[in-house]
């Protein structure tokens, strides 16, 4: 007979363990990153509470992209939580990953130790993500031993030998490749064989079922591990998914600039766009395209552009910024025996000879010739300047300082772009320069076709993990080298669909053509469709809409593809909108939460009271297995009915001791320490008053941790509301003008999706509009302020939590308006859409009262409006009625 239990309040018996205070560690993050992080915690909470992962990522992704996306278990694997984070390369997936763990430990577990296993795709990535686990100057390590205290990082070697004391009192990661355990035959590889230093992990289980053959694997499926798996979409494979069932885990997450849409589409939970990774200095963008005919022609202007470059890193280095040394990549051609090629030996004796170029700033990285191994390129006694390739460099290797690509081949082949595309795009220490062509990339090209270079290009940004429809922004292509073949046809075209079609009913011969998007609610079809091939698709969907849909992207995509003018942004304009400042002495400072939590609050001023943590919800959950006629059973515990011995935990733990945990464990820079310190004394005493013993409360310590936090917030929001209002009555203390100013500019819009409605919604300030659905209430408003709003010069469509947007200050959040407009009178108009249902709401009466006050003080500059469901004749009113 085998008990399982689970209790996840329940940590290792006896061990005390102090989690780092402060939130310091997070500043470190992008605000991506941090984003992203939540959404996971946010799930993996549901699935705590629920343990239903379905449902859980259903209201996840309702309340990330409006949309409940249809989640797909995997085999054997139904009730895992299995979703994926999508960032784009050179977004700092590891550092999402490692950053995960402790979210795993606090939202999902409850526990301040976790086995975690960290797959990755190949050899030269594990070297480089263990290193960078490992090292006490990395970042990564940093941030993971900041946030988890005691971590324990091991290879495979060293996992064979781990002994059962690191694993409970550690944070344990092994780092591996799926290589390392994919087998079909799995006697062949070490980690499924019986382990004699393994014993120690399976006394006191006797059962040959739960015991296995004492492997490795076994030691894991045990502790239920925590499964990272990097580039996924490296590992879609039956055996690689058949490989994780094996580990049991406890959730798995995948992280990836390309997740799998087709054969095991991947549960994206959060995805990343360019635009956002460009607004956080993390990439270099746009990447500026130059054809030349003759292949030395590309290296001289190549080299041109390098020393250029390299004149503005030395201009920033005296300033005081950075060491920086930009570099060149140059992709030559493989050797052929039947004619003569660009083969990297020949372009290096070019660059010695034609154009002077030192031989120790030169070195080769190809498959054979690997001059750059183990040489730290970011050094600044480095010499190298000029890197020869020819279809990939080293796998895993990473060179931010690279920002020119020369290639000296047809580069038709998406592959081959993605694999040089991905070296150019990170922008050195993710830090805007102050020389402008600093934060681009370049590409000189001598391929034959143009177009079909830049359609390669493009589908090298795709793969490493960008939307296409951000090729325009993504890509740059000066006027002189814009030519006829770039404009008459349309290579692809990416849709707004009203219904999303099941991946696997799309025939095979369509396959490669289409992609999907769930979480943007978009289809691009790529290429050439015949008519058999149309009405195969449009079978694909169901509703007449869908179809319908189909056909109209068809004649689209079927027709001449258009020069698109230049929006606005583009063409170097900016758009200024004032904030709204609040006084501060004899100063003026855009008015913002932390005027909220100046005032003479105390946490102590609310009510403690824990209601809603009860014992029921202290249960342990489980039941016990057994053979009946040789049939596997199960049956789960019933409430009162579990043997005690079971869950008899003794801490001995004093109530200081407990809230002394309590008070390390919720981090809130806001509250002072002994303010803090108190509200959880009382905290602690309310529930002993009601029942509960020191023993049941430190037995569950990570739930009431979890209320107790929850509780904290409801007091700081009712504190911050109060505080809000009482400001709100003085408007006086509140100015408008340019003093504090929301500047919108090329390169400064982030988006997560971007608008591919079939209607033109012209005068947009940015070349792409982000977040905007092609039909719904929201897409009709932006409709009327596009094409019937008399004097509008330009609107933004202005992306909610994006720290390059315009918002107002609420008494718990930020107030992001849909659209700002840029009247042809100078003026700036502010429109809210909402329907009647919501309009009424308490939280939109507050957002009318802060644009009001906006639009009040700032004499006239400013309009504000929240028109009722399809009132367009109010927002016009607005605009003409308050026209100075």
């Amino acid at each position: 007979m085998i008990v399982l239990f689970h209790e996840p309040g329940n940590e290792f018996p006896g061990y005390l363990h102090t989690v780092p205070t402060g939130r310091g560690v997070c500043m470190i993050l992008k605000s991506y990153q941090f984003d992203a992080l939540d959404w996971f915690e946010k799930f993996l909470n549901r699935c705590q509470e629920s343990g239903v992962p379905r449902e859980s990522y259903a209201t996840t992704t309702q309340e990330w992209c409006n949309t409940a996306l249809f989640y797909r278990p995997l085999r054997n694997l139904e009730m895992t939580p299995y979703v994926c984070l999508r960032i784009p390369t050179g977004g700092g997936k590891t550092m999402v990953a490692g950053m995960a763990i402790e979210r795993v430990n606090r939202s999902l577990l409850h526990v301040p130790f976790s086995l975690t296993l960290w797959l990755v795709p190949s050899e030269p990535i594990r070297e480089q993500t263990l290193k960078a686990l490992r090292a006490p100057q990395s970042i990564l390590f940093q941030a993971v031993s900041s946030k988890l205290g005691e971590v324990t990082v091991l290879d495979i070697e060293e996992a064979l030998r781990v002994t059962p004391h690191v694993l409970n009192g550690s944070n344990v990661i092994i780092v591996a490749t799926m290589q390392a355990f994919k087998q079909e035959e799995t006697g062949r590889l070490s980690v499924y064989k019986q382990n004699g230093s393994l014993m120690e992990h399976f006394e006191g289980i006797t059962d040959p079922a739960v015991r296995g053959n004492g492997s490795l694997v076994d030691v894991l499926r045990l502790r239920k591990p925590f499964v990272v798996v990097d580039e996924a979409h490296n590992q879609g494979t039956p055996l690689a998914f058949d490989t994780l069932s094996r580990f049991e885990p406890c959730a798995i997450l995948e992280l990836t600039a390309t997740p799998d849409r087709t054969w095991q589409p991947s549960n994206v939970l959060y995805s990343v766009s360019a635009s956002v990774l460009h607004t956080e200095f993390m990439i270099k963008m746009p990447l500026t395209l130059v054809q030349r005919p003759n292949w030395l022609d590309a290296l001289r202007d190549a080299i041109a552009c390098l020393g250029r470059l390299q004149q503005a890193a030395e201009a920033e280095r005296a300033a005081g910024k950075r060491y920086l040394r930009p570099i060149m990549l140059i992709q030559a051609e493989r050797k052929d025996a039947d004619h003569e090629t660009l083969i990297p030996e020949k372009v290096r004796q070019a660059l010695l000879d034609d154009f002077g170029i030192p031989v120790d700033e030169i070195a080769i990285a190809t498959g054979t010739v690997d001059e750059i191994a183990g040489k730290d390129i970011l050094a600044e006694d480095c010499r190298f300047r000029y890197i020869i390739t020819v279809d990939k460099l080293r796998e895993g290797w990473d060179c931010p300082f690279a920002y020119v690509l020369c290639s000296l081949r047809n580069t038709s082949s998406a592959t081959a772009a993605e694999q040089v595309l991905g070296r150019v795009l990170r922008l050195p220490y993710a830090e805007k320069k102050d020389h402008p062509e600093l934060n681009m990339a370049y590409a000189y090209l001598t391929s034959s076709n143009f177009a079909a270079t830049v359609e390669s290009l493009k589908d090298g940004l795709v793969r490493n993990g960008f939307e296409r429809q951000e090729a325009r922004e993504l890509i740059n292509i000066p006027d002189d080298q814009q030519t006829e073949d770039l404009f008459t046809h349309q290579h692809s075209l990416t849709y707004s669909t009203p219904e999303l079609p099941e991946p696997e009913a799309i025939p095979e011969n369509l396959a490669k053509k289409i992609e999907i998007t769930p979480e943007n609610g978009s289809i691009t079809l790529k290429g050439t469709f015949t008519e058999t091939q149309v009405k195969a698709l449009q079978d694909v969907f169901q509703t007449p809409a869908g179809k319908e849909a189909v056909r109209e992207a068809i004649v689209r995509l079927r027709s001449p593809r258009k020069v698109p003018p230049k929006s606005p942004a583009e063409q170097g304009e900016r758009f200024k909108v004032p904030q709204l400042q609040y006084r501060q002495g004899d100063l003026w400072e855009p008015f913002e939460a932390t005027h909220l939590l100046q005032g003479d609050w105390s946490l102590l001023d609310y009510p403690c009271d824990l209601t809603t943590f009860s014992k029921a919800s202290m249960q342990p959950q489980g039941g016990t297995m057994y053979l009946d006629k040789e049939k596997v059973k199960f049956t789960p515990f019933q409430p009162g009915v579990a043997e005690p011995l079971l869950f008899e935990y003794h801490s001995g733990w004093d109530q200081v001791h407990l809230v002394s945990w309590l008070e390390r464990n919720i981090y809130d820079e806001t509250l002072l320490p002994d303010e803090k310190a108190a509200f959880l004394n009382k905290a602690v005493d309310w529930l002993r008053t009601n029942g509960f013993t020191l023993e049941e409360l430190a037995y569950a310590k990570f739930r009431l941790r979890n209320t107790l936090e929850t509780k904290i917030g409801e007091a700081r929001k009712q504190a911050m509301q109060k505080v809000h209002q009482t400001l709100l009555l003085a408007p006086e203390d509140f100015t408008v003008n340019d003093r504090s100013q929301v500047v919108f500019e090329q390169g400064r819009y982030a988006h997560d999706s971007i608008y591919c409605g079939f209607t033109d919604l012209p005068k947009h300030f940015f070349p792409q509009i982000g977040n905007l659905k092609g039909n719904g209430d929201e897409f009709e408003c932006a409709l009327f302020l596009a094409t019937q709003l008399e004097g509008v010069k330009f609107w933004v469509r202005n992306v909610e939590c994006k720290r390059t947007s315009f918002s107002l200050q609420t008494g718990s959040d930020r107030f992001y308006p849909d659209f700002l407009c840029q009247l042809e009178d100078g003026r700036i108009l502010a429109v809210e859409y909402k329907n009647s249902r919501d309009w009424v709401l308490p939280e939109n009466v507050e957002k009318r009262q802060l644009g009001k006050l906006w639009e009040k003080r700032s004499n006239g500059k400013c309009l504000f409006i929240m028109p009722k469901d399809k009132d367009w004749e109010a927002i016009r009113a607005t605009v003409r009625g308050r026209n100075s």
